[in-house]
C-alpha cells in the first residue's frame, strides 16, 4: 500500500499532466485560430462572437465550418484527456483522507 507522501506525489505528477495538457491545447488553438483567421476575418471580433456567428449559419465558408469543427474536436478531446486525470486524482485523494 502507498504511503501518503506517495499519494500525493502521484496527485502532483497528474496535476502537471492537466497543466501538460492546457499548455498542449492553447498551443494548438492558437495555430488552429491562426488558420481560421486566414478564412474568416471575423475572429478579429472575437472566438465567442464568431461561434455565434457561426452556430447561427449565416454566411461561413465550408473552410471556416471545418475549421470550427477542428477547433471543438480540439477541446473536446483535451477537456477528455483532462476529466479522467481529474478523476484519478479523486480517487487517490479519496484514499489519501482514509489514511
Amino acid at each position: 500500500m502507498p504511503t501518503k507522501e506517495e499519494i500525493e506525489s502521484q496527485i502532483m505528477d497528474l496535476w502537471d499532466e492537466i497543466f501538460d495538457l492546457d499548455d498542449k491545447s492553447k498551443e494548438e488553438l492558437e495555430a488552429k485560430y491562426a488558420e481560421w483567421r486566414e478564412v474568416e476575418p471575423r475572429l478579429d471580433e472575437g472566438v465567442d462572437e464568431l461561434i455565434i456567428h457561426i452556430e447561427s449559419m449565416k454566411g461561413i465558408s465550408d473552410e471556416s465550418m471545418l475549421i470550427y469543427k477542428e477547433v471543438k474536436e480540439i477541446k473536446v478531446r483535451y477537456k477528455q484527456q483532462k476529466d479522467e486525470i481529474q478523476a484519478k486524482i479523486d480517487v487517490l485523494s479519496k484514499e489519501k483522507e482514509r489514511m
